[in-house]
């Protein structure tokens, strides 16, 4: 599982980059304009009506389903699974996208707050582009998933990394014909159509790039309604748990956009390029762990190895909050000289990225143990736990909004978001306890004093760097860019030395798993710097 976790962070690390880079050409060719304010707006509502409907149950449902006949080796149950998850996501999806096309100026409308009319009908045209987007995601999300239950962990992360190239692309071109920071009156309906269709173009690419790997896979699947027995009796809880708790994530994204639009012109391009930052040591450091381990844990949990299922949550349970407290410390570290790459938003930008950090732990928890109580079935204590922990978000989000400045938008936010996600975590610490028992946390206390130790350490040490480098001057954009990268190392190699004196037990693996991904095989039959296998068979399958 280390191997497998190393080698997805690896990976994840040149997608994410170029998820960075595209944010930052994003934000380049737009900067400011109510163009690009009202493409971040508009690009999100298929991300939210998407997740509400389909995309939580689809997350939660297609691992747990086919692990079982993955690992018996059930191969004409493999495929009637997957054929039915692609058949039931196309029938459901299709007729959605032609709604929201059909319906797009109400639904702009209702997302927006203090829009013009140009902008309100500018965002409806896009949003019929970003439309089809709907069903791409659906068929993405069940390839994605078909892949991991197979130990396929490269594809999956390579997708995004192609799409992000191709969006880049889509964003230079329209640049270089529409000029930089267009504005609505300005732009032409053919660039209008570029930046729209182009983004679009991306997840298409993004989706069935994916087909590639599965054919290798020789499953021969078809389409159809029906599910195989064993996973028919499994589907509906699964389902069900991933819409409420999703739903409860897209109402909180709702209310967010919706404050956020409120805010000061350029409010939804400093929160989507914070909220990139956010995500970017997330996808890097703590959902690689989850991912490796996911089914592994789906496995156990189908064959009743309590113990092996209870030591793989607990290893990937302390990795997690080590490498979430390192990327919290991080975002903190180098707030500041990343905010320099949004010109017209430094200050606010940095602020943001900084009240995202603490939500970084919460955020962690959540991509491990939310797989371990599904894993087992446990999907009411997951429904709770996740529900309760988005919906404290918007709760916090208004009347922060209302306290703080309207310049400070975007942070108050970002800090509702910290909250919540604090919240979901210690709840889903609780409901892993009670559903698998204590020794499922084993550890799990001293590897959160650790990273929360070498966090308080290493985040004002990177602060202090980039201060010190930047001499109370305004830096370049190449010189934000040394600053931080310095800042940063200055942030990783100081928590990890706090780390390692406290948590040597839990550190030493991590690294050592990394170094002999990066540096060379593992010898036949060595163990994996004590975290348990994925399903005690030594199979781990990492060719994409």
């Amino acid at each position: 599982m280390a191997g497998a976790a190393a080698l997805i962070a690896v990976l994840t690390v040149l997608a994410r980059l170029a998820g960075f880079g595209r944010t930052a050409v994003f934000t380049w060719v737009v900067e400011g304009s109510d163009l690009g304010g009202m493409y971040v707006i508009a690009n999100t509502v298929p991300n939210i009506i998407f997740e509400i409907v389909a995309g939580g149950a689809l997350a939660s449902l297609v691992v747990p389903l086919l692990a079982g006949p993955v690992a018996a080796g059930d191969r004409r149950a493999v495929a009637a699974t997957t054929g039915a998850l692609l058949t039931w996501t196309v029938t459901l999806l299709v007729p959605l996208a032609a709604l929201v096309a059909l319906f797009a100026d109400p639904i702009v409308a209702v997302i927006s707050d203090g829009r013009s009319p140009a902008e309100l009908a500018a965002g409806a045209r896009m949003l019929r582009v970003f439309a089809p987007q709907l069903p791409l995601y659906g068929i993405g999300i069940v390839l994605t998933g078909v892949l991991q239950a197979h130990r396929r962990f490269a594809w999956p992360v390579v997708a995004p990394l192609l799409s992000s190239l191709t969006v880049v692309v889509v964003y230079l071109v329209f640049g270089a014909t529409q000029g930089r920071d267009a504005s609505i009156a300005q732009v032409s309906r053919a660039g209008e159509l570029v930046l729209s269709g182009g983004t679009t173009l991306g997840v298409v690419v993004l989706s069935l790039s994916l087909l590639v790997p599965l054919r290798r896979l020789g499953l021969a699947w078809r389409p159809g309604y029906a599910f195989p027995a064993d996973a028919r009796a499994r589907v509906g809880g699964l389902a069900v748990a991933g819409a409420v708790t999703v739903t409860a994530q897209q109402l909180a994204l709702v209310v967010i956009l919706n404050r956020v639009s409120g805010g000061p012109t350029g409010s939804p391009q400093v929160y989507n390029l914070a909220q990139t930052m956010y995500l970017l040591p997330w996808a890097v450091l703590a959902v690689p762990l989850a991912v490796a381990a996911y089914p592994g844990l789906s496995a156990a949990a189908a064959t009743g190895d309590v113990a092996g299922y209870r030591s793989t949550v607990a290893a990937t349970t302390r990795g997690v909050l080590l490498c979430s407290f390192l990327g919290a410390a991080a975002l903190v570290g180098t707030a500041e000289p990343v905010g320099r790459f949004f010109p017209l938003g430094a200050e606010p930008t940095a602020a943001a990225i900084a009240g995202f950090a603490p939500g970084l732990v919460g955020y962690g928890l959540f991509a491990v143990l939310s797989r371990a109580l599904y894993a087992r079935g446990a999907t009411r204590a997951a429904t709770a736990a996740i529900t309760t922990g988005w919906l404290v978000v918007p709760l916090v989000a208004v009347p922060l909004a209302a306290l703080l400045p309207r310049a400070d938008r975007v942070l108050a936010v970002t800090l509702a978001n910290s909250v919540g996600m604090l919240v979901l975590g210690v709840l889903l610490v609780g409901a892993v306890s009670r559903s698998a028992g204590r020794a499922a946390l084993a550890g799990a206390g001293r590897a959160a004093l650790a990273g929360l130790l070498a966090a308080l350490l290493a985040a004002p040490a990177g602060v202090l760097t980039a201060r010190l480098l930047a001499d109370g001057g305004t830096p370049t954009t190449a010189g934000a860019l040394v600053q931080g990268m310095l800042s940063g190392a200055v942030v990783g190699v100081l928590f990890l030395a706090v780390a390692w004196l406290v948590d040597r037990r839990d550190v030493g693996p991590l690294l050592t798993g990394v170094r002999r991904r990066l540096g060379g095989r593992r010898p036949a039959g060595a163990p994996q710097d004590g975290v348990p296998r994925d399903a005690g068979d030594g199979k781990e399958t990492l060719s994409p």
